[in-house]
């Protein structure tokens, strides 16, 4: 990983997490002249955006909305979808398929949704809108500006790095160390393993449906979901290893619920503030959880660590996605809605549990950064702590999505057929053979459009 790679990654974590409070409802759009931060005034300008329903109710994410609002006197409002953000989408796939202009911003929460709007051509190009304004969108987010055909679609506001964040009353009770430095699968296994105690409803690990998890190990190595040619490359055996390890921990090893339990039993995707698992491996965006404490209150204390690290040496990487924010093409408010993308895009960070995807930030503010966050965290963690879990850990970074042609058919794929595995209605062989045979069809449908 560069210098500059870390450093970014590093400034993300620490002031991401400075917490406010806010509100949002859901009105109309009004259009309105001038841009904010000019001599016009902007404040009969209301935009709207799409939301679900836990963000709309996130007091962080509310704290940027209305930190906004005050900065430019431009009004947010919500257009608000009901669920955990996976329903969200389906609105959204319909609303612009219908031409929606009453919507302004889309959050883009992986680099999937990306691609898939930006080649349907529902995201407004900022290019204009940033040569206009002479800003150094580049300059700003270096590497992390994602670019279509020369075309500019988002900002990016957040890198999502991966971690293992874990319950030191379940260690504590097991009379287990807590983990630090450098670790394998097979050493988190065994320690979930100690940690797991079904009598007191108690799991080591916990982690959760999303079709990352099930070909985890395979991106620390940096295997393409693609082959040269553009078709499915999930003949590959370290995607079937990948699946086998994922199902296991449930299945065999029994650390954590199996997707059977996950799914019956409608587990959370927020189900480790509980307080009932000892590990959760998922992004560094999760650290917003610990700060909310309205929302979750709890009577233990949290650490994290590095995410481990495939036993076989190879594919030391960390596991992340890049988040951004773009425009509804059909926009009424292209320069209104080109405030916030900016604003969002620079100050997500100091409010929330996200990495900032800026390159920029100096060396010398990551100490201070990282004594923000344990700050507000009251001491649950250290600064060295944070340091060797996110920055200062020797991993590289591998983005935790399949992204290319029909990568969003290939993700629903990828989960449909695996959990027929998960469940025991499929084997192994079948499962991953038919995940290829089905994802090359779909890149071929969408190849021939």
């Amino acid at each position: 990983m560069n210098r500059r790679l870390k450093l970014v990654l590093v400034v993300s974590m620490l002031i991401s997490l400075l917490a406010g409070c806010g509100s949002g409802g859901a009105t109309d759009t009004n259009s309105a002249e001038g841009t904010p931060n000019s001599s016009e005034s902007t404040t009969s300008t209301t935009l709207r955006i799409y939301v679900d329903g836990n963000r709309a109710k996130d007091s962080n994410f509310l704290s940027v909305v209305e930190a906004f609002k005050k900065d430019t006197g431009i009004n947010l409002e919500f257009n608000i979808v009901p669920g955990d953000g996976v329903e969200i989408y389906k609105k959204i796939d319909i609303e612009l398929g219908a031409g929606d202009k009453s919507t302004d911003l889309i959050l883009l929460t992986n680099p999937i949704l990306l691609d898939k709007y930006a080649k349907s051509g529902s995201l407004l190009p900022l290019n204009d809108l940033i040569s206009t304004e002479k800003y150094d969108a580049k300059g700003i987010f270096g590497e992390y500006l994602n670019e279509y055909d020369g075309n500019i679609y988002s900002l990016p506001f957040a890198v999502n790095k991966w971690a293992v964040y874990y319950n030191k009353k379940i260690f504590d009770d097991a009379n287990v160390p807590y983990p630090s430095g450098a670790w394998t699968w097979d050493q988190y296994i065994e320690t979930a393993k100690k940690l797991t105690d079904k009598d007191k409803g108690i799991y080591g690990s916990y982690m959760l449906d999303y079709d990352n998890y099930m070909y985890l190990t395979t991106r620390q190595k940096e295997v393409s979901g693609y082959k040269e040619d553009g078709s499915s490359n999930y003949d590959n055996p370290m995607f079937k290893d990948s699946l086998q390890f994922f199902g296991d921990l449930g299945n065999k090893h029994k650390i954590q619920p199996s997707w059977l339990e996950f799914k019956t039993k409608k587990l959370a995707w927020d189900g480790f503030m509980t307080g009932k698992y000892g590990m959760h491996v998922i992004g560094s965006w999760y650290t917003n959880m610990f700060l909310d404490k309205e929302a979750y209150p709890r009577d233990w204390k949290f650490g994290m660590t590095e995410l481990p690290t495939p036993a076989d040496g190879t594919g030391n990487n960390n596991i992340g996605i890049v988040q951004g924010l773009g425009i509804n093409v059909n926009t009424k408010n292209p320069k209104e809605a080109f405030e916030f993308v900016k604003y969002y895009a620079e100050n997500d960070y100091k409010y929330s549990g996200n990495l900032p995807a800026q390159v920029k930030l100096s060396a010398e503010d990551i100490k201070g950064m990282f004594q923000t966050l344990v700050d507000k965290l009251d001491g649950e963690i250290t600064v060295d702590d944070i340091n060797k879990a996110m920055y200062d850990n020797n991993l590289g970074f591998s983005d935790e999505k399949i992204v290319g042609t029909a990568a969003s058919e290939y993700s629903s794929i990828i989960l449909q057929e695996s959990e027929l595995y998960l469940i025991g209605e499929k084997s192994l062989d079948d499962t991953v053979k038919s995940i290829k045979e089905r994802a090359d069809q779909a890149i071929k449908d969408q190849t021939s459009k």
